[in-house]
């Protein structure tokens, strides 16, 4: 048997194309997950419960290239938005049977997903929140926004994610779920979510393969709170503001039409 070697010029084409190659596979595993975390957010935001299933599990079924802690990170958003809207009946297009049940394991897949990306990335701060929030849900399940006990502001894993990204917008936003239900008054609520939606706009957009979840429902929260106070003006320029980003949002299309019906 005879071995040709390359010579140094077709060595170098040889590991451009090779390179070539591997970039163009990094490119469609980034664009097939930003698909997926895409019409999680339709999925979630349109309460469309099997649909979001069937995403998660198209998720699962992908084979990347890209650091697993990617994959994972999606897997435990969607289990913790599969989990609000089991939590949430009124959120739901038709009733779920066990809906309670459905939404803890939700959350516990949430968790076991989160601990996936940190494993792989222990320095993925949204993780870290995803883990704190998702492990507060089967002792008080959060709304569909907002919160109702849990108590996943005293959470390590919070106070890891606050420490390795403060400004991160998806970890305030996260954090502000945590403590909203503990603060009570509509005042401090409002400044809250100012703030949230405050570190949403002045945040870089979102790089291809990166997260771009949770404005919309910073936005939709702060209606609701200015909503709660009674100011339906600044309420209503919120909402309307999270409907440009997101129109198909029905949470954000009930907390509107609640406003429209008050009087101004």
């Amino acid at each position: 048997m005879q071995f040709r070697f390359l010579s140094a010029p077709s060595q170098a084409r040889l590991v451009f194309a090779l390179l070539l190659a591997a970039c163009v596979s990094s490119a469609g595993d980034i664009d097939d997950l930003d698909d997926a975390a895409a019409r999680l957010q339709y999925a979630f935001y349109t309460a469309d419960v099997r649909g979001l299933q069937d995403v998660l599990n198209s998720i699962q079924g992908l084979e990347m290239d890209l650091p697993a802690s990617a994959k994972e990170y999606q897997l435990a958003y969607g289990n913790w938005k599969l989990a609000q809207l089991y939590a949430d009946p009124g959120s739901q297009r038709s009733p779920v049977p066990h809906a309670g049940s459905l939404a803890g394991k939700a959350a516990e897949r949430c968790v076991k997903h989160a601990h996936a990306a940190i494993d792989q990335d222990a320095r993925n701060a949204e993780a870290y929140a995803l883990e704190a929030v998702c492990s507060g849900m089967p002792q008080g399940f959060f709304r569909l926004v907002g919160a109702s006990g849990g108590g996943c502001d005293r959470s390590k894993s919070l106070r890891t994610a606050v420490e390795l990204a403060p400004s991160d917008p998806r970890v305030q936003l996260i954090q502000a779920m945590c403590t909203t239900a503990r603060l009570g008054k509509a005042a401090d609520n409002v400044a809250k979510w100012s703030a949230v939606v405050a570190a949403f706009e002045s945040a870089p957009p979102s790089a291809p393969g990166k997260p771009d979840w949770g404005h919309v429902e910073a936005l939709t929260l702060l209606g609701e709170s200015y909503l709660q106070r009674g100011e339906t003006v600044p309420a209503r320029d919120a909402i309307e503001r999270a409907l440009v980003l997101a129109p198909d949002y029905r949470q954000a299309q009930h907390v509107l039409e609640a406003a429209a019906a008050r009087p101004r």
